[in-house]
């Protein structure tokens, strides 16, 4: 099965892009797949998310982007089940360098091609602003998944989105396809509901069934570097990333390790190991 590239985005923040790629990542992870997730934002949230502080990463995505030479595999941090490639500060000014370089917006996925012998999946999380970092993300990814919060402005900036996409499909990256809508932070409340049919009625079979529910768990977990599985297995966070799983995982055809998968649903995953730093410190 050849390795699956996912880019998280949506132009809009606030909706869970974040959150879905490090639960999202984690729950294929405990399902069975070999997952890599790529940090393509310059605040670092979901390497702080994995519990690595930003003075604690050594060689990091900037290095990658900006080093011809350097291996991708000289990057990455090893942890429970998944692996990463962290962010910090410093891919601020290298989004600006990247301005003025020839062919910059595939630099990205060229070191991410060297890894798909790797990895069965490997998921970006993608910055809310449309620039050289959200360009390499879609240049590299495969498909996509759109994040809405269920909030009156949740379908704010999708039209926009969708053009910066077919503008990328019609010319570096004709394989790009959305892979499915999102619908966060949802509740029972008539708005939520609205922008639910909403969404259902303008993307059909693209919007997810599963949907995530509002649940403080979800907000807790980033702030003690851990995800959702190994800070609350039980909660609807971790019922409701579960289900996207194996939602992304049929649609993708991923395979599954029943085992993995029974045993995570029953018991929740391990106590999260520290990331480690891979071939450069």
């Amino acid at each position: 099965m050849p390795c699956q590239i996912i880019a998280i985005t949506n132009q809009k923040g606030g909706v869970g892009k974040t959150t879905t790629t490090i639960n999202l990542s984690q729950a294929l992870a405990l399902r069975g797949s070999k997952v890599l997730v790529v940090d393509v934002d310059p605040q670092g949230n979901t390497t702080q998310g994995f519990g690595i502080p930003p003075t604690s990463v050594g060689k990091s995505l900037s290095d990658l982007i900006l080093d011809r030479e350097l291996p991708a595999e000289a990057v990455i941090y090893e942890g429970d089940g998944i692996s990463l490639i962290p962010a910090t500060r410093r891919l601020s000014q290298v989004e600006r360098e990247l301005v003025g370089m020839t062919n910059s917006e595939l630099r990205l996925a060229r070191k991410l091609s060297t890894l798909r012998e790797t990895f069965s999946v490997i998921v970006l999380d993608v910055p809310p602003t449309f620039g050289p970092l959200m360009n390499s993300a879609l240049n590299a990814a495969d498909s996509l998944i759109v994040p809405l919060d269920s909030s009156y402005f949740g379908m704010t900036g999708i039209k926009d989105m969708l053009t910066e996409i077919e503008e990328i499909r019609l010319g570096t990256n004709p394989k790009l396809e959305i892979l499915g809508f999102l619908l966060t932070m949802s509740d029972q409340t008539r708005m939520a509901g609205e922008v639910c049919d909403e969404l259902v009625a303008s993307f059909g079979e693209k919007v997810f069934s599963a949907k995530i529910r509002r649940n403080v768990k979800l907000k807790e977990a980033p702030a003690l570097g851990k995800t959702i599985f190994h800070h609350a297995p039980t909660s609807h966070g971790a019922e409701d990333y579960l289900a996207l799983a194996e939602e992304v995982s049929f649609r993708l055809n991923l395979p599954e390790d029943l085992q993995a998968a029974q045993g995570i649903s029953q018991h929740g995953p391990e106590e999260a190991h520290p990331m480690i730093a891979g071939g450069v410190q």
